[in-house]
């Protein structure tokens, strides 16, 4: 099966699969419904998921579609979740941006209160969506993940220490750990659930979430360098809003060029983590997916 054709029909099964588990838009109270479909169906790239789907079938052993829908509603509630933290990111009293995928952003479309509301009950359903999964170990066990890539021990706390790292001088192991949390938590969810869902071994596991780690700051590390040399075109928003917001980046901290380094060096390491696994096409998409956009 071609890669391409690959991330189509797997997104089309969450497509689905979140179209399902939604309430409806027009479902009472009908701007909650409304907010959180607008904010769900805007356009994403489905990177976790689609991450979760890869994952599970190297380990599963073949690329079977109709296996997947067992295993759908943790697909679901890791897009559900990562929403819900875009959504919140984007508040005025966070990173305050106005626009989202090159639409206004969920408190611009209807407002701050309800977007608060809207990431609420995105994570509330993306746990009441795992308890879908019918081997009872199994729906906890991704609960016990998901729950702590969210916690303060990862992305809300990657978010936390955003906040206070915010016009101060911060070293780079601080900014690592922002995105290594923020970004990296989520996507390192993605993989260990798929790990759980068959009963992988540790070291594997460790391996597959090493791999996620190493994707998620490569690809913070770019959007980095993005937000410098990019284009609004390519970020979906206008770039400099960083430097706007008195943040520390990569190449504000190493220099544009070791910052590019820097990225490519971890993109290696995803390629050596998984570079001896069968049917790794999807994975290795991943990896030149995040290469394609250094500029």
């Amino acid at each position: 099966m071609l890669v391409q054709e690959y991330f189509k029909s797997r997104t089309d099964l969450l497509e689905a699969g979140l179209k399902e588990y939604l309430p409806p838009r027009d479902e009472y109270p009908q701007s909650l419904s409304e907010a959180m479909n607008y904010a769900v169906f805007s356009g994403g790239k489905r990177i976790r998921p689609i991450l979760f789907f890869a994952t599970y079938e190297i380990l599963m052993g073949r690329k079977n579609l109709n296996r997947l829908s067992r295993v759908l509603p943790a697909a679901v509630a890791l897009e559900l979740v990562h929403t819900a933290s875009l959504i919140h990111d984007d508040l005025p009293s966070m990173d305050n941006s106005p626009e989202r995928r090159g639409l206004p952003s969920v408190h611009v479309k209807y407002s701050p209160a309800t977007a608060i509301l809207a990431g609420d009950a995105l994570i509330t359903k993306a746990f009441e969506v795992l308890t879908e999964i019918k081997n009872n170990a199994h729906a906890i066990k991704c609960i016990e993940i998901l729950t702590s890539s969210l916690s303060t021990r990862g992305m809300i706390g990657g978010q936390a220490v955003d906040l206070i790292s915010q016009n101060k001088k911060i070293n780079i192991n601080v900014l690592k750990y922002i995105h290594m949390k923020k970004t990296g938590a989520l996507l390192q969810a993605a993989m260990e659930m798929a790990c759980a869902l068959n009963d992988a071994e540790g070291n594997l596991t460790i391996t597959m979430g090493n791999f996620a780690l190493n994707l998620g700051l490569a690809y913070q590390i770019v959007d980095d360098i993005l937000d410098e040399v990019g284009t609004y075109e390519v970020l979906g928003k206008e770039p400099g809003s960083d430097i706007r917001s008195n943040k520390a980046t990569y190449p504000s901290l190493i220099g544009l060029e070791k910052a590019k380094k820097t990225a490519e060096k971890l993109l290696r390491d995803c390629y050596n983590h998984i570079k001896n696994m069968d049917g790794n096409e999807v994975l290795v998409e991943f990896i030149n997916q995040v290469k394609e956009r250094l500029p």
